[in-house]
């Protein structure tokens, strides 16, 4: 029997860990089984909460740290289960509630898309020759093809 970890990037952000940290050693240790792909707010500085404050359940968004978070997985061979555990708020009718899925989803597959393109040969080697500037350019980049990618099927 395969026992593993249930893991949830929101939960980890919420008690201060490094979600990219805690991913490589689940995956390095084939112990990721299930994954909740949601945040809590730690990532994205629009959103309100963050570690420590409050389990409220965003959905993804197209930020580079998942697009970190797809390519591990992908490099990986991760192929299991991917959810999204989202809430509808209090004020939310129906159609809120479904959207705020929807672009939970198509978050998420923008940037496992430009997770896929980007070139990581090329990014290792800005990084361990110290031109971090040329890196953050690769990902702002990756970013935007994402963003671009999620406008084109969200609208």
């Amino acid at each position: 029997m395969k026992k593993g970890v249930n893991k949830e990037l929101g939960h980890s952000e919420m008690i201060g860990l490094d979600a990219i940290i805690d991913t490589i050693e689940e995956l390095d240790h084939g112990m990721m089984t299930h994954t909740h792909l949601n945040s809590q707010g730690y990532n994205d500085g629009i959103i309100l909460g963050g570690p420590g404050k409050y389990d409220i359940d965003n959905g993804v968004r197209v930020n580079g740290f998942n697009i970190a978070i797809a390519r591990l997985m992908q490099d990986a061979g991760y192929s299991r289960w991917k959810g999204h555990d989202m809430q509808a708020r209090p004020y939310d009718n129906k159609n809120q509630a479904i959207d705020r899925v929807i672009r939970s989803i198509l978050s998420w597959e923008a940037c496992e898309d430009a997770a896929r393109n980007l070139d990581m040969d090329q990014l290792s080697s800005y990084l361990i020759d110290r031109q971090s500037a040329k890196a953050e350019d690769m990902m702002l980049d990756s970013v935007s093809d994402a963003i671009k990618k999620f406008r084109s099927w969200f609208g």
